[in-house]
């Protein structure tokens, strides 16, 4: 009896896996794997509150190489006579090495200092770094789980967070890969001349817990 029982549940599986397969291979054969999907134009926007801050200045940064930053802001605020830099950059086709786009991208390019890991419950993983009498935090916002600062993160997200029905479909249709290797990488900086190395830590790490909150529900869409 209990071949009897099995035997159709078998036949169903394995006609699942056939059709499965089949689906697959057409996929490849009508629409083989690319890797210059270009992603959805996107424009940073211009203000975004910050819980306690007050907003002093936003304007676009120039992009050297677009291949793999599409757009790019800094915003300025102000608090207590304190000021917090942010910069933003949509990143596509990355990696999600956070060091690796600081030292390729910004001021930090000499830097010969490294990430110190931290992370909060609310956003995931960010990066510390005092360098030039300034304290930096730094880390990827994505698409989907938590932020993250090491390739190693990044891909870990990709691969437990991307194996979804929406991208799949996504990726069946011919518009992109089903890993989504897009971050909204931010990089925030306060000075050390009016505050401890320590405080200055607690000043980032709350204006950050703030600008995820904003950004993540946010994110471009593919």
């Amino acid at each position: 009896m209990a071949i009897t029982y099995w035997k159709p549940v078998r036949n169903s599986l394995l006609a699942v896996t056939f059709a499965g397969v089949l689906l697959v291979a057409g996929k490849v054969f009508f629409y083989p794997a690319t890797s210059n999907y270009s992603a959805t134009q996107f424009e940073l926007s211009e203000s975004v509150p910050l819980a306690d801050w007050k907003l002093i200045k936003s304007a676009p940064l120039e992009i050297i190489d677009t291949s793999e930053i599409k757009a790019a802001r800094k915003y300025q605020y102000q608090k207590n006579r304190i000021p917090l830099e942010i910069e933003m950059r949509y990143a596509v086709n990355t990696i999600g090495d956070v060091e690796g786009m600081m030292k390729g991208h910004t001021i930090l390019k000499s830097s010969p200092g490294r990430l110190a890991l931290a992370s909060t419950q609310t956003a995931g993983f960010h990066g510390i770094l005092q360098q030039q009498n300034r304290l930096y935090l730094s880390s990827c916002i994505n698409p989907r789980g938590g932020a993250t600062v090491t390739s190693e993160q990044f891909r870990y997200n990709r691969n437990t967070r991307d194996w979804q029905p929406n991208r799949i479909l996504f990726w069946l249709l011919g518009r992109g890969n089903i890993q989504d290797r897009r971050c909204l990488w931010t990089q925030m900086s306060v000075p050390l001349d009016k505050t401890t190395a320590e405080d200055a830590q607690k000043i980032l790490e709350n204006a950050w817990v703030s600008w995820y909150k904003w950004w993540q529900p946010r994110f471009p869409e593919p």
